[in-house]
């Protein structure tokens, strides 16, 4: 380059800053001869969105003429760090905003749970303009409240393509692909977002016939729209038809390729895999850190490793992926090179990456560590709560843990299904009826329903401790597809409290459900026996063996060793005043023959 002026050297620092390479951004911006209010804003820009707000501030501070890019660019790293308050505060002293400032403000209050703070903010506005609203729009539809959008919707004076596409989302969200599809036919007009937009919300409900016959209807189809189709047969596991449609398209890119990859890798063809990677002549960070996150072994470090040879600088998946698998193996050196490792590339403030180290040093069994990396970090995020919520859930007490959650709460971070997850499952390990059944509660305030895996988890609470009626109200809440460990938790509560009653309602719901469960037959058994009902506790026995032909199926070693866990089971537990010995010798006999093919 010849010669440059602040224009060139304002493009190389947005250049390095779109690719992730701060400290070169930073050293390119301090050896300008020459800095305007662009330079300012590009440098503290890319300091906020990789959440590295202390330097932004500083940086911030220092601009004598701050334009409204660069309050923008201020007020935006906050609200994506969760610090609601000092956006706000921010916001009310700038000078002069624009509808980005006001819509800005508008999304993060609800993003973080303020419904009443972002009304009465949008209706401080002088100017709601359709940007203003189409942010009102988007944040009723991603806080779950569907008729006020539809019904603000409706009183927009304004509406432009992307209000039509919002509100269709809004109906996605929550299925009602009916009412999303005659809005989408009633649109005045349709660009390439909306369609796209359709067509995904058909694969997201698994429609992938109507999701291919919107998609062949589609006037004018760019790579996005053929890579969403892409995206849903992959997602759907239909391998083969990805693979046809990826074949046919008229042009590709590299997530194209990469999506196929991820295909491979979420059927754990991790083979096939390979060889499609090592096909892949335009590789990129992404393509690596799909491949990556196939493994969990030590094969995924070597990946890296070779990485970094091939010249590909990390983001922040590579990052997050590689020392997740550090902390599954428990190998704590390589978890500490990899922690170095991110303080050099510029990653010790990325809320994602910090808390994987969390959860790494936690799983290493380093809990001091682990509580260093959060404290030391520039500021927090739902993501970096629950890891530490999730730390001291594993290494200390519930108590602390419950602790930390109000510590978090206190700080202005809103808990999402992870978080009371965590709570209920360390409330249920140490018989915390009262503080369970309160975040059980709480999970309303912050308009979370509870998933199945929350009602798992107070049912073993509330089963554990005695109160089983409740227990068995919770239990019949659960999917009828969900795993039974939840109902062979409560019948075992029920064997323990004596409550012999309702053990046989529970075990005939669920044998109902899965009458070939190993564990419920075997507790159901010992409950009849234990009552000295030896009729029904044999029977319970046979009904298990008749529903498995044992010498006709071809059982797999974990098949095997659970079949022979159970029959060894029933020989240990045999009474004998009942008539079973030719079963035991059928058991002694199966073990002898079948033995040599587990081991």
């Amino acid at each position: 380059m010849p010669q440059k002026n602040v224009v060139t050297w304002n493009c190389m620092i947005s250049g390095y800053i779109k690719n992730g390479m701060i400290r070169e951004a930073r050293e390119l911006f301090d050896s300008m001869p020459v800095k305007d209010v662009v330079s300012w804003t590009a440098m503290l820009s890319g300091y906020a969105k990789n959440g590295r707000l202390e330097e932004a501030r500083g940086l911030f501070d220092l601009v004598e003429k701050k334009n409204v890019e660069c309050w923008n660019s201020m007020i935006s790293g906050y609200v994506n760090c969760g610090m609601i308050e000092e956006s706000r505060a921010l916001f009310d002293a700038m000078p002069v905003r624009n509808d980005i400032s006001w819509a800005m403000m508008i999304e993060g209050y609800f993003r973080y749970g303020g419904l009443d703070e972002a009304e009465r903010l949008f209706n401080e506005a002088c100017n709601r303009s359709v940007l203003i609203c189409n942010a009102m729009l988007e944040g009723y539809g991603e806080a779950g409240y569907t008729d006020r959008a539809f019904d603000f919707f409706m009183r927009m004076s304004r509406r432009d393509v992307v209000s039509w596409t919002c509100m269709i989302k809004c109906f996605m969200r929550v299925m009602e692909v009916g009412r999303a599809r005659k809005l989408f036919e009633q649109m005045p007009e349709k660009d390439v977002v909306a369609w796209t937009v359709m067509i995904k919300g058909y694969l997201d409900h698994r429609d992938i016939e109507s999701a291919q016959e919107l998609f062949d209807k589609m006037p004018h189809k760019d790579v996005v729209a053929w890579n969403s189709m892409l995206t849903g047969y992959v997602r759907n596991g239909k391998l083969e038809n990805a693979l046809n449609f990826f074949l046919r398209m008229p042009e590709r890119n590299i997530v194209s390729s990469n999506l196929m990859l991820w295909g491979y890798i979420q059927e754990d063809d991790i083979t096939t895999a390979r060889k499609f990677f090592e096909g892949l002549y335009n590789k990129n960070v992404t393509s690596w850190n799909t491949l990556i996150s196939g493994y969990q072994t030590e094969e995924a470090l070597i990946l890296f490793v070779q990485m970094l040879s091939s010249g590909f600088k990390p983001d922040q998946g590579t990052l997050t992926v590689v020392i997740s698998v550090c902390g599954i193996l428990a190998i704590q050196g390589w978890g500490r090179a990899v922690h170095v490792f991110t303080v050099k590339t510029g990653y010790e403030n990325d809320g994602m990456v910090m808390s994987s180290l969390i959860s790494m040093y936690s799983r290493c069994g380093f809990i001091n560590d682990a509580s260093i990396v959060f404290n030391t970090m520039q500021s927090h995020d739902t993501a970096s709560w629950n890891a530490m919520i999730v730390a001291q859930a594993h290494h200390s007490s519930a108590k602390e843990a419950c602790d930390l959650f109000h510590c978090m709460i206190c700080a202005g971070h809103q808990p999402d299904h992870i978080t009371f997850l965590v709570l209920l499952t360390a409330c249920a390990h140490s018989g915390l009826v009262t503080e369970g059944l309160e975040y059980f509660k709480l999970m309303e305030r912050w308009n979370l329903t509870p998933r199945p895996e929350h009602l798992a988890s107070m049912v073993d609470l509330l089963g554990k401790s005695g109160f089983l009626d409740e227990a068995f109200e919770l239990a019949n809440r659960l999917p009828v597809d969900h795993p039974a460990h939840a109902w062979e938790t409560l019948l075992s509560a029920c064997r323990i409290h004596g409550n012999y009653e309702l053990s046989d309602l529970v075990s005939e719901k669920t044998l109902h459900r899965q009458s070939s469960d190993v564990g419920m037959c075997v507790l159901q058994s010992n409950i009849y026996a234990a009552r000295g009902m030896w009729k029904d506790a044999a029977h319970i026995r046979e009904k298990y063996l008749e529903a498995i032909d044992f010498f006709g199926k071809s059982f797999n070693i974990k098949e095997k060793v659970t079949v022979m866990i159970f029959k060894f089971f029933l020989l240990v537990n045999e009474d004998v005043t009942v008539e079973t010995s030719g079963s035991s010798n059928i058991i002694v006999d199966y073990i002898g023959e079948k033995g040599n093919d587990v081991a």
